[in-house]
């Protein structure tokens, strides 16, 4: 709830920062979110009630600490976070920076005063962990039409490390739905499945890029989601083990803003065991079936273009089509 001192930015009166306060920011961050995602060319609409379960669930950060807000007046046109994950794999620890400028206030020097704010604060919590294996600072998600973002990252020592796509299905006529591996069933998600599913989702992304908080918290951030919904959750058993799945959301907000009707399809997982038997483009093809069931016109999904199982390939056979891009950025951490 204390104020900050940053770095003063040029020609900018009235701007002041504080650190987050609680429930009752939330509506003004939903708002800026919004709109630094359009400007970045994303159709994401954030909403209040999505932001509450986040809020709710944090781990591995203090957000009277760690999340940052900028005003000019009364108004709010920046916020910052931070906090810190290991890599899916175990190898590494990703120690994680976002930020969002309202289109209205950027270049004016407020990126930079609170990216470099994370990068002193995720320094110090750092030096405090004894972790054997390489660390990092990183930006998991710059979206492709943050070109400032990308300028600055580079100028703060950050390397692009890895590349992402959004891609949409336009229409959901014409769905290729092949068979299930023998042996395998899609039935009814009951919440008595969710812990096991979670559990396969873990262990299924163990092998793709990246950090991923996966404690408790985290679970029940993911359960209790707006847009989590079982009866879109298209997941394949076998007797009882999760072997897969492709969980369907919508987000009405999204779609009114943007006039449209999409849904998405995502995330899309298989275990190991039950891998390079087609699973997951029988899944696939279930999911845009679920989806047009339920109204929905088109998909999209984001996918990393240099997945070890050759995701991008198997989205492209169900007829999705890059739009827009993501880029994920490290800087190594010495400390």
């Amino acid at each position: 709830m204390s104020k900050l001192l940053l770095p003063r930015t040029a020609g900018i009166d009235g701007l002041s920062f504080r650190t987050y306060r609680g429930e009752s920011d939330l509506p003004a961050i939903a708002d800026l979110l919004s709109a630094s995602f359009a400007a970045n060319g994303d159709t994401i609409h954030v909403d209040f009630d999505e932001l509450r379960v986040e809020a709710r669930h944090l781990t591995n950060v203090d957000p009277g600490e760690d999340m940052v807000l900028g005003f000019v007046g009364e108004r709010l046109i920046a916020r910052s976070m931070l906090t810190w994950a290991d890599s899916t794999d175990g190898t590494a620890r990703h120690y994680q920076s976002w930020g969002d400028i309202h289109p209205e206030w950027r270049r004016g020097g407020i990126g930079r005063a609170m990216w470099q704010r994370n990068i002193e604060r995720l320094t110090s919590i750092a030096a405090g962990h004894r972790y054997p294996g390489p660390r990092y600072l990183t930006v998991p998600w710059l979206r492709g039409g943050d070109v400032g973002g990308a300028v600055l990252a580079e100028q703060l020592g950050y390397a692009r490390v890895r590349t992402y796509h959004h891609m949409t299905r336009s229409y959901l006529d014409d769905i290729w739905v092949p068979p299930l591996p023998e042996g395998l069933e899609v039935r009814p998600v009951t919440e008595t499945d969710l812990p096991a599913i979670w559990d396969a989702l873990v262990e299924a992304f163990r092998d793709h890029f990246g950090a991923w908080d996966t404690s408790e918290a985290s679970y029940r951030a993911w359960v209790e989601h707006p847009a989590t919904d079982l009866s879109l959750m298209i997941v394949a058993f076998d007797g009882e083990e999760v072997a897969g799945g492709v969980h369907d959301e919508i987000h009405p907000a999204e779609n009114e803003a943007q006039g449209y009707l999409r849904g998405w399809t995502d995330p899309v997982y298989v275990r190991r065991a039950w891998r390079r038997h087609g699973l997951a483009s029988a899944l696939m093809g279930r999911a845009l079936v679920r989806l047009r069931e339920r109204g929905m016109t088109s998909a999209q999904l984001d996918v990393d273009t240099e997945n070890a199982n050759e995701a991008l390939t198997l989205y492209e056979r169900h007829g999705f089509v890059p739009d827009r891009r993501a880029t994920e950025w490290h800087r190594p951490l010495g400390c």
